[in-house]
């Protein structure tokens, strides 16, 4: 896998993509959900998000974020990502719902896994990708 620095990170989400739209702009909302949903809250030096708290309502709260999720799968899509990339945000979903469904475990789970945070991170990485190459920067 690629990892760019810092400052190029930075240059490269000023990039605008062949859809017009900068690569920040692309990211923008999909980071502030997966923050929302993984990392929002703090308590005692745990970080936590909607996710977690909404799963404590069984079956009816992983449905609920499983289908909030899928707006990591959707900019994937819709950006025509690589195949593996659907397929790791789908298996991240799928695995955050799974699991999360099962009482009390699930519940614990729900607070380490971070399944929105990876598939922001997955979508990120392509998006940089993509602009570094259009910025003809080479890969490392």
């Amino acid at each position: 896998m690629r990892k760019l620095s810092a400052a190029n990170d930075e240059a490269l989400l000023d990039v605008r993509l062949e859809n017009g739209r900068t690569a920040r702009e692309e990211l923008k909302a999909l980071r502030r959900l997966a923050k929302l949903l993984d990392s929002r809250f703090e308590v005692l030096g745990i970080k936590f998000g909607a996710d977690a708290l909404v799963g404590l309502i069984p079956v009816a709260g992983d449905a609920v974020t499983f289908v909030t999720g899928t707006a990591a799968l959707y900019t994937s899509l819709r950006m025509k990502l690589p195949w593996h990339v659907h397929s790791r945000i789908f298996l991240n979903l799928i695995t955050d719902a799974g699991i999360g469904a099962v009482p009390i475990a699930g519940d614990l789970f729900d607070f380490f896994f971070r399944s929105h945070k990876r598939n922001f991170d997955l979508v990120e990485q392509q998006v940089l990708k993509r602009a570094a190459k259009q910025m003809k920067i080479p890969a490392s």
